[in-house]
This record gives structure tokens, sequence and C-alpha cells, in this order.
């Protein structure tokens, strides 16, 4: 595989994690704020609906345990838990997409030498090489729902570089 290939294999590759990563990332957010809001709601009601106590006591009781059984093990949900090492990951994609979209622009306009074209994607491969290192322990689900975003969204992204 000849080094604009390469590039241009690594630059289609490293859009569609981007992308992937950005959707992956919205159902973590709405996950965790669907969470949030039920157990502020209980918290809030329970203060407040002191008359559905006496109405409902077993249900409120019930409602009431779970908020707080929530609270303690939101910290040991993985996809919570990561979170923001999810989100740091996306901004890993996006960036290192960014930076091969304008090497490959220099390559497009022609102002780069074989020498030069190696060299700046071996910069950039290093750079991200060496962060990567930080997100081992991060595992993203493949569920074909996001999966099917994430190539709807990617084959649009694509069009821009006049593939169709």
């Amino acid at each position: 595989m000849n080094i604009q290939d390469r590039i241009w294999s690594d630059l289609t590759t490293s859009d569609y994690q981007a992308i992937f990563a950005s959707i992956h990332n919205s159902s973590i957010r709405k996950l965790s704020d669907g969470i949030n809001l039920f157990t502020t709601f209980v918290s809030s009601a329970s203060v407040g609906g002191w008359a559905i106590w006496s109405e409902f006591p077993g249900l409120w009781g019930f409602l009431i345990a779970l908020s707080q059984f929530i609270n303690l093990a939101k910290p040991y949900i993985p996809r919570i838990r990561d979170y923001e090492l999810y989100h740091e990951l996306q901004l890993h994609y996006k960036e290192r997409h960014y930076e091969l979209d304008d090497l490959w622009l220099q390559i497009s306009l022609g102002d780069l030498t074989e020498d030069e074209m190696k060299d700046n994607y071996r910069n950039i491969y290093q750079k991200f090489f060496n962060l990567s290192k930080k997100f081992l322990k991060v595992r993203i689900e493949n569920d074909k729902k996001t999966e099917k975003l994430a190539i709807s969204e990617w084959e649009l992204s694509l069009a821009k570089y006049g593939v169709k």
C-alpha cells in the first residue's frame, strides 16, 4: 500500500471512529441524564408528595430504595463511570481526523513530496499512537443501531471528498 492509500484509509477510518464515538457518547449522556432525572424526581417527590406517601407507601418505599440503590451503583456502571474517558476518546478521534484531513489537503494540492507525506503521516501516527495508550481500558460496544447511524453519517461525510 502506497503512502497516499494509507493516509486515505486512515483519514476515512478516523472519520468513522469520530462519528461512531460521538453517537455512542450521546447515548451514554442520555442514559445518565435519564437516571439523574429519575433519582431527582423521586427525591423531590418524596419530600413534596407526603400525601401520596399515605396512599401508596409500598410503591414510594420501593421507588426511594431503587433511587438510592441507583445513586450508590452509578459510579460502578462502566458506561456512565467512564463517560469522561469516552468523551476524551471522541475528541482524540476528531483531532486525528482533522490532522489527517489537513495532510490530505496538502497532498491533493501537490504541496508535499513523497518523503514529506511519509514524515507528516509518521508524526501524526506516532502522536496518536502514544495518546491511544491512555484509552486501552475503554470498551465501546458495537450495537447495530449506533453502527447504522454512524455509517449513514459517515457516508454523508465522505461526500465532501467526492466519494459516493
